[in-house]
């Protein structure tokens, strides 16, 4: 193998695109009016999956770049660094998101989603956090619901 780190994340996004695969199925993927609501997620887990074989498949052929000599410091500093890094909260919280989002419905598991990516990932301020967490979570509704006719998981807040 010429590249292991190649290898590794493009093994880890191959498991990810399957772990999605896996939330997009229990949607229903057509409908008698078009796409439903679990086609577009199926293709970006498909597209991951696809993508990651590429990176996996390039590792084997594609020698990494030779680097100086790493001291133990050095790498404990990169592991620190790659563990601060917002790919990793993003990562969590999407994984939450596909957990919740039947039971707790779209507005709600979006809110879930949002608010914690904005304040605390991206640390934006209270009120950027909430004008574009609500902006855009209801404009999504709208626009999917509304003006597309997708029917979005309601979870909860169908009881209501």
């Amino acid at each position: 193998m010429a590249n292991k780190k190649d290898f590794s994340s493009g093994f880890f996004l191959f498991l990810v695109g399957l772990l999605f695969t896996f939330f997009s199925i229990r949607h229903p993927m057509w409908s008698k009016s078009g796409p439903d609501e679990g086609l577009f997620p199926l293709v970006v887990a498909i597209s991951i999956m696809g993508f990651s074989l590429i990176v996996v498949g390039k590792s084997f052929f594609v020698a990494q770049p030779r680097e100086r000599e790493k001291t133990s410091e050095g790498q404990k500093r990169k592991i620190i660094i790659v563990l601060k890094t917002p790919i990793i909260y993003y990562i969590m919280l999407i994984l939450v998101y596909g957990l919740l989002l039947d039971k707790m419905g779209f507005l709600i598991t979006s809110a879930v989603l949002m608010f914690p990516i904005l304040r605390f990932v991206e640390k934006e301020s209270w009120k950027v956090t909430l004008l574009v967490g609500f902006g855009s979570i209801i404009t999504s509704y709208i626009l999917f619901v509304r003006f597309l006719g997708v029917p979005l998981p309601r979870g909860i807040v169908g009881i209501w």
